[in-house]
């Protein structure tokens, strides 16, 4: 995929980039995609020298709290965590849950992504709006096998299937940004570099990136994942230096469906989350119950 057919349709013009986004302007990004490459995703490189506030981080999650969020733009918008499974323990009987924001469905808008995201749906119903037909999915930010590297249950999934939702690690996610498809490198490819290594340590960030600070839907996501070695659970942990296993990139909240949408259709998408945005989706029109 070319870069200007990924930036078009995460709403960027021709003139726009990913450098002028508040929450990467600390990065160099480097395309991994090409006119005949399936990768759609950047390479991020810290600008600055950050490997002193990089322990730091380690050295709080490690001792601390294995789980830290990031804030920007006044939210929640990912998570820092040390992910060792040494600490873990199979039976665990205490919840950790941080404060979170509970949606009422009443407070949601009909055809929005809030209504596909937040809104328990049953299956039986021929007339819910779902992810099959928008190709948009409840995704999360903090990778789902998180739970088997932390002393405490995970805080990762619904609180309430009836009414609520823990949003702050749920976006709306295309498929593609979210899946492991061979042709598709998205978020749980390299999420898969960890379940791959449970035996592992790692340190690990996931941010949902916004384009503008109101924005309802994210136009992707950082992942950072640095493998880490600790002597024993006595000693400080460590970056192993030179790991093949570490890497930092910025995966593209998008979808490359033939359709005929503009840079404006998208960008409406991403501010607002209006789902009638997206001209292969006419949110308006329910399925008929038959």
């Amino acid at each position: 995929m070319e870069e200007k057919e990924v930036l078009k349709r995460l709403g960027f013009k021709e003139d726009e980039n990913l450098g002028k986004v508040e929450q990467l302007k600390n990065y160099e990004l480097s395309y991994a995609g090409g006119k005949e490459s399936p990768n759609d995703y950047f390479y991020l490189t810290d600008k600055n020298n950050i490997d002193d506030l990089m322990s730091a981080y380690l050295k709080v999650l490690s001792t601390e709290q294995p789980v830290l969020p990031i804030f920007y733009y006044g939210r929640i918008a990912g998570w820092r965590a040390y992910l060792n499974p040494d600490l873990s323990t199979k039976d665990k009987k205490i919840r950790y849950e941080p404060p979170y924001i509970k949606i009422h469905e009443k407070d949601v808008q009909p055809g929005s992504t809030d209504e596909l995201i937040y809104v328990p749906q049953s299956k039986k119903d021929k007339n819910v709006f779902t992810s099959a037909d928008t190709r948009i999915e409840r995704g999360h930010v903090l990778l789902g096998c998180a739970s088997s590297f932390l002393p405490f249950k995970s805080f990762l999934k619904r609180v309430d299937y009836n009414k609520y939702s823990n949003i702050i690690n749920t976006i709306p996610q295309f498929k593609r940004a979210n899946g492991n498809h061979s042709k598709s490198h998205g978020q749980e490819y390299f999420e898969k570099i960890i379940t791959d290594h449970k035996d592992l340590q790692f340190f690990y960030e996931c941010e949902a990136i916004f384009a503008r600070p109101t924005d309802k839907v994210p136009i992707g996501t950082r992942i950072r994942i640095v493998e880490v070695e600790r002597q024993d659970n006595n000693a400080d942990p460590t970056f192993v230096k030179n790991s093949d296993l570490s890497t930092q990139v910025f995966i593209p909240n998008c979808d490359y469906i033939k359709s005929e949408n503009t840079v404006d259709d998208y960008r409406t998408f991403f501010k607002g989350g209006d789902l009638n945005s997206l001209k292969w989706k006419k949110a308006d029109t329910p399925k008929n119950n038959k």
